[in-house]
């Protein structure tokens, strides 16, 4: 992992300024990595960050407005008892309306939607009945900008196979830790875990169970982490660095950092536009197939 405080650092060191976070330059960095970001999770159409939520069907309603971070709709469902039911997005306004033209005469379970507007899914037929958590709506979520600088100086307290982490002294948690990644940097542990939780400025909780040892005392980062495979993270500083050059009418470097960023988008887009991966290859067929795809006669003596 390479965090945000790092990235944009390697950024400053790669075009050879330095200096606090109000200067201009720094400023630029920063922005930089976040656009890069957006490039690539758009690339694989957010499969990583797909959200979903769950709201009341409310009855004789038919509208219902987006979650604030919402910039897609990707599925829309609607729970009746034990079934779950998808909804049939209509794109055109025209359509929209010519349905809407006739008063649904069964019971109201929609079956139909359209995105009114910037921020408002409107269902056909309008519900009959109220259902508590009855939409289901999976989108694509909009992507917050990195911002919150490195912590570094937390001691934990950390228990395997634990969900909870501990301050060990001090009272360094915060609420807006959450979304951020936590590793510790002992060498007891290499992985990182997400914080889903904070409870209070002494406890936060992970996403996943702690795999480390249970230690107290032990030394820890937490920082905003790219959301996209690890793999990837130097592309980010490879577009800052090309957008650097570029602004300084220095072609020739920033070709070189943008074949580089465009070489790692084009791996990325090839193995992660997609949400499930390659099947291994089975073994070939031992006949030879003509060009009709029909198998051969068996040859005899």
């Amino acid at each position: 992992m390479i965090t945000y405080t790092q990235l944009y650092k390697e950024v400053a060191d790669n075009c050879g300024f330095s200096g606090t976070v109000s200067s201009q330059s720094l400023i630029g960095a920063q922005r930089h990595v976040n656009l890069a970001l957006r490039k690539f999770k758009n690339a694989s159409r957010r499969y990583w960050t797909r959200k979903e939520v769950k709201t009341n069907l409310v009855a004789d309603q038919a509208s219902y407005t987006f979650p604030e971070d919402m910039v897609r709709i990707t599925t829309v469902r609607i729970t009746s008892g034990s079934l779950t039911l998808p909804v049939t997005m209509v794109d055109s306004e025209e359509l929209w309306n010519r349905i809407n033209l006739v008063p649904a005469m069964t019971v109201g379970i929609p079956t139909q939607g359209f995105i009114r507007g910037r921020n408002e899914l409107v269902l056909y037929p309008v519900p009959s009945n109220t259902i508590e958590d009855g939409l289901i709506v999976s989108y694509e979520s909009r992507q917050k900008d990195m911002s919150i600088e490195d912590k570094t100086d937390a001691t934990l307290n950390v228990v395997n196979n634990s969900v909870t982490i501990t301050a060990s002294t001090g009272t360094p948690f915060n609420a807006n830790m959450v979304g951020m990644w936590l590793s510790v940097t002992d060498g007891s542990d290499g992985n990182w875990y997400q914080i889903t939780g904070y409870t209070d400025s002494t406890h936060l909780t992970l996403e996943n169970y702690y795999q480390g040892p249970t230690k107290n005392g032990v030394a820890s980062i937490i920082a905003s982490v790219p959301d996209i495979p690890e793999d990837y993270h130097q592309a980010l500083v490879d577009y800052a660095c090309y957008r650097y050059f570029l602004k300084r009418k220095d072609k020739d470097t920033a070709a070189g950092y943008k074949s580089l960023y465009t070489d790692a988008l084009k791996d990325y887009k090839a193995n992660y536009s997609a949400k499930t991966t390659g099947l291994t290859q089975e073994d070939l067929n031992p006949y030879t197939y003509n060009l009709f795809n029909l198998p051969p006669n068996n040859v005899t003596a």
